[in-house]
C-alpha cells in the first residue's frame, strides 16, 4: 500500500526487536564480520605502506600493553587481535541497542551506515588515536580525513548495519 506524499520529511519506521538468541548471534557474527573486514583493510593499507601485517596487530596491542614486555610475538598478536575485536564488539553492541531503541536506524540502513561510519571514523581519528599517540597530530589533508572515514563507513559500519538488519528480519 502506498501513501501520497504529504510534504513531510518524516519517514515512518517499524520498531526493531531482536530475540535474545538473535541479539547474541548478531553481536557475535557482526563482530566477526566487521572485525575481519576492518582488520583486512588495515592490513592492506599497511602492506601498501611497506609494513607487515603483524605490525598492525602490534600497534593495536600497544594501546593496552607495552610491546617490549612481551617476549612471545604470538602473545602480542593475540592481545592485538583481542583488543581489535573487543572494540568492534562494543561498536556492534552500540548499534544493536540503538536499532532497538530508535526505529529509524534499521528502517533506513543506508543512512545509518553513512552516519554511524562517520561517527566511528571521527571518534577514531580525533579522539582515540590522539589519546593513544599524543605526539601524532591527525592529518588535515582531505586524503587524511576522507580515507579513514570511508574505511569506517565501508569496512565497519556497513557490515554492522547489514547484520543488525538481517537479525531484525529473522525475528
Amino acid at each position: 500500500m502506498t501513501t501520497a506524499y504529504n510534504g513531510s520529511w518524516y519517514i515512518p519506521a517499524k520498531p526493531t526487536s531482536y530475540s535474545a538468541l538473535g541479539f547474541i548471534g548478531a553481536l557475535i557474527f557482526g563482530t566477526l564480520f566487521a572485525g575481519i573486514a576492518d582488520l583486512g583493510g588495515q592490513i592492506a593499507l599497511a602492506h601498501l605502506a611497506g609494513a607487515t601485517p603483524e605490525s598492525v596487530l602490534r600497534t593495536i596491542a600497544s594501546a593496552v600493553i607495552n610491546p617490549a614486555v612481551i617476549a612471545d610475538d604470538k602473545q602480542l598478536l593475540i592481545i592485538g587481535g583481542g583488543v581489535h575485536f573487543g572494540i568492534i564488539m562494543v561498536m556492534m553492541l552500540v548499534y544493536l541497542i540503538a536499532a532497538a531503541r530508535m526505529p529509524l536506524v534499521n528502517s533506513t540502513p543506508e543512512i545509518s551506515i553513512f552516519g554511524y561510519g562517520l561517527i566511528l571514523g571521527f571518534i577514531m581519528i580525533w579522539v582515540v588515536l590522539p589519546l593513544r599517540f599524543p605526539d601524532r597530530v591527525p592529518g588535515t589533508l582531505p586524503v587524511d580525513i576522507i580515507g579513514p572515514l570511508l574505511r569506517h563507513i565501508c569496512m565497519v559500519a556497513a557490515p554492522i548495519a547489514m547484520v543488525a538488519k538481517r537479525a531484525a528480519q529473522r525475528d
